[in-house]
């Protein structure tokens, strides 16, 4: 089963702001054993009605019925907090989880398949993930993944990368972002921050979820530009490097 996106799509869409998270692709652990369809109660039932729905409901039910809170929930929750949002739709916002590489759960982690299983699941699952970006229409797209994955957006660029947040700490976390353009010309915002093991894994919850706020006061207040001593401005051109290098 494909897990093209997991959440209430119907509460995303009635939310004030519309938030997406990324990650590469679903984890073998969404359908354990001895019961793979845990998690997707709906693919169990046999109903005798149109099987889109069927499988929408379960896409839709997910964060109510026995999600992967291992990984949802110290991953991208306390950001998506700070935001008045979550994946469990008891906030203000109810933001909607996306794979880029491929909607295709994988036995081993995404780094563990050689590159030509990367570059096959690639072919089909970037070009889907955009079309589902254009659907979706957010106005927040946060993503932590390594550098090279950020050449995989093919949106067009409205401005280069910007630092919008700094840690004080003896190494600096940088989140920063850029605008792109969908394809109904609406714009799109993009927060990056670094991995780890998991989606912004060098920082604590409670740092995710300061910079939440913080991002919410930047979509609050568009205009609004944080002051910094030095600018911290990106090459697109750039991606291809460690994103260590590029962003600190």
């Amino acid at each position: 089963m494909p897990i093209l996106y997991f959440g209430n799509i119907k509460k995303y869409f009635e939310s004030p702001i519309r938030i997406i998270t990324v990650g590469l692709n679903p984890s073998k652990k969404e359908f354990p054993d001895p019961d793979p369809f845990l998690r997707f109660q709906s693919m169990k039932k046999d109903h005798f009605y149109d099987f889109n729905q069927q499988y929408l409901a379960a896409l839709n039910e997910y964060f109510q019925d026995k999600p992967y809170k291992e990984w949802f929930d110290p991953a991208y929750e306390p950001l998506l907090n700070g935001l008045d949002a979550s994946f469990y739709g008891n906030m203000v916002n109810t933001a909607i989880h996306t794979d880029i590489c491929s909607s295709l759960a994988t036995n081993q982690t995404w780094e563990s398949l050689s590159r030509s299983e990367q570059k096959n699941l690639e072919s089909s699952g970037v070009p889907a993930w955009h079309k589902l970006v254009d659907y979706l229409e957010p106005d927040i797209i946060l993503l932590s993944v390594s550098g090279g994955h950020l050449s995989k957006i093919a949106f067009e660029t409205v401005n280069d990368w910007e630092t919008v947040y700094t840690t004080q700490m003896d190494r600096p976390y940088l989140v920063n972002s850029k605008k792109v353009v969908l394809s109904s010309g609406k714009q799109s915002s993009i927060y990056f921050g670094r991995a780890a093991e998991l989606p912004f894994g060098f920082i604590s919850s409670e740092t995710k979820y300061l910079i939440g706020r913080h991002l919410k006061k930047l979509s609050d207040k568009p205009e609004y530009t944080p002051d910094f001593n030095q600018a911290y401005m990106y090459s697109a051109m750039d991606l291809d490097q460690n994103d260590g290098e590029i962003f600190g």
